[in-house]
C-alpha cells in the first residue's frame, strides 16, 4: 500500500481503541483515565530551542487548576514555553519535555457524583488497563484514596512496557472537584521514561492547586446540531450524531477543527464509544485506490488486533470520492469482554490531495445506526 499507508498509519490512533480514548468520560466505572496513558507514552517528542526555561515555570488551566511544572518538562505542541506561566484553556493540555519522552497531560472532565467516584478501584483500574492491550509488563504499584485541598482524589502509581520496548513509570492524580462553580474531574497525568523525575514530579504534585473556574460546566454549545468544518480539509463537514459530542480537536473558533485529528464521544454515561476523524495530506491515484481489497486491510489491521472478524467490505461513494467501508469485530484475549465492533471509511481526496479516515469505535454495539449510516456523516462541497 503505497500512500494510503500514510492514511491508515492513523490506525495508529485507533489503540484509542479500548478505552475510552475520549476526554469526556461521564463514568469513571465504564469510562477511564487509561486513555490519557496511551496518549501519553505515544506523543512525539519536540525539538529543543534555544528559548530559556524560567526557573518555576507553572501551568494553569482556565477550567480551575494550577501546578508547577518541572524545570525539563518545558514545550507544548514542539513550541518551547516562554515566561513564567503557561495557561491552558482546553480541558486536555500535554506539556513535554524538549529532551526526552518525559511528560505531563491535564484531563477536565464533567465532575462525578460519589458512589460513582467511589466505585472507582484498583480492580476496575488494572482491568480496564490490561483490557488495552496496549503495554506489556503493566504494573499498579500504588493506589491510593486521598484529598487535594478537600476534596476526594485518587494517587496511582504504575509501570509499564511501551510498544517501542521503552520502559517508563506513570503517576495520576484524579481529583473529583464536583462543586457547583467547578463541576470538573481533574486527570493529572505524570510520564517518566528517563527514570529521573521522581523528585521533581513529586514536588509538582504536592503544589496542584485547585483555583477559580473561569469555565463552567454548563456553557452552551451556541452552534449545536451544526456541522463540523476542518481546516486541513477545506469543504470537508462532518454532521455529529445527536447526543454526541466533540472532546479533542477544536480550535479556539466554536466547530472548527484545527488539527489533523479529531474525536467525538456519546454523552451517554453507559456509553465508552468514540468517533474518530483524521486527515493525512497523501492520496491515492484513484485507480490504484479502488484495487484495494478486503484482505489488503485486514492485512494491515492484523499488526494491530489479534483476531479479525470481517463483517463487510464494499465500495462507496461519499459526494464525488470514491471510498471504502469495512466493519469487523475485534477478538482475542485482550478484547473478549469488550464487544467491540469499529466501522471504518476510508476516503480518497485526490483533488485535495487529502485521505480521510472515519472510525468508529463501538463498544457493546450500542450504535449500529451510527455504523449503517456513517457515510452520509461526511459532505463535501
Amino acid at each position: 500500500m503505497k500512500k494510503l499507508t500514510a492514511l491508515i498509519i492513523l490506525t495508529a490512533a485507533v489503540l484509542a481503541i479500548a478505552s475510552g480514548c475520549n476526554k469526556k468520560e461521564e463514568s469513571s466505572v465504564n469510562k477511564t483515565p487509561s486513555a490519557e496513558i496511551t496518549e501519553a507514552v505515544t506523543e512525539e517528542t519536540a525539538e529543543e530551542t534555544a528559548e530559556p526555561v524560567p526557573d518555576c515555570l507553572t501551568l494553569t488551566g482556565t477550567y480551575g487548576y494550577s501546578l508547577i511544572l518541572p524545570d525539563s518538562i518545558d514545550s507544548v505542541n514542539g513550541d518551547k514555553i516562554t515566561g513564567s506561566e503557561y495557561i491552558s484553556n482546553t480541558d486536555y493540555v500535554m506539556v513535554n519535555s524538549s529532551t526526552s519522552k518525559d511528560n505531563i497531560n491535564v484531563v477536565v472532565e464533567p465532575g462525578k457524583d460519589k458512589d460513582t467516584f467511589d466505585s472507582y478501584t484498583k480492580e476496575v483500574f488494572q482491568e480496564q488497563c490490561e483490557a488495552l492491550g496496549v503495554f506489556t509488563n503493566f504494573k499498579v504499584n500504588k493506589y491510593e484514596r486521598t484529598e487535594i485541598q478537600g476534596f476526594d482524589a485518587i494517587h496511582i502509581e504504575t509501570s509499564a512496557e511501551s510498544p517501542d520496548g521503552d520502559t517508563f513509570s506513570q503517576i495520576q492524580i484524579i481529583v473529583n472537584r464536583a462543586e457547583k462553580n467547578a463541576d470538573y474531574c481533574y486527570t493529572f497525568t505524570y510520564t517518566d521514561f528517563s527514570n529521573t523525575l521522581t523528585d521533581e514530579y513529586k514536588k509538582s504534585i504536592e503544589s496542584i492547586k485547585m483555583i477559580d473556574a473561569e469555565k463552567s460546566d454548563d456553557t452552551v454549545d451556541e452552534l449545536a446540531g451544526e456541522p463540523f468544518t476542518f481546516e486541513m480539509c477545506e469543504g470537508m463537514t462532518f454532521d455529529a450524531p445527536d447526543g454526541w459530542t466533540l472532546t479533542e480537536g477544536e480550535s479556539d473558533t466554536p466547530h472548527l477543527v484545527s488539527e489533523d485529528r479529531a474525536m467525538f464521544s456519546s454523552s451517554k454515561a453507559e456509553d465508552v464509544s468514540n468517533l474518530l476523524i483524521t486527515i493525512s495530506s497523501g492520496s491515492d491515484d484513484n485507480e490504484e485506490f479502488l484495487k484495494y481489497t478486503q484482505e489488503d486491510f485486514e492485512a494491515l489491521l492484523s499488526g494491530t488486533y489479534t483476531e479479525i472478524e470481517s463483517l463487510s467490505f464494499e465500495a462507496v461513494k461519499v459526494g464525488k470520492y470514491d471510498a471504502f467501508k469495512y466493519i469487523y469485530n475485534v477478538g482475542g484475549e485482550d478484547t473478549e469482554d469488550l464487544d467491540l465492533r469499529q466501522t471504518m471509511l476510508f476516503i480518497n481526496c485526490p483533488d485535495k490531495e487529502t485521505g480521510v479516515m472515519v472510525c468508529l469505535t463501538d463498544f457493546n454495539q450500542n450504535n449500529s445506526d451510527i455504523s449503517d449510516t456513517l457515510e452520509t456523516l461526511i459532505k463535501f462541497s
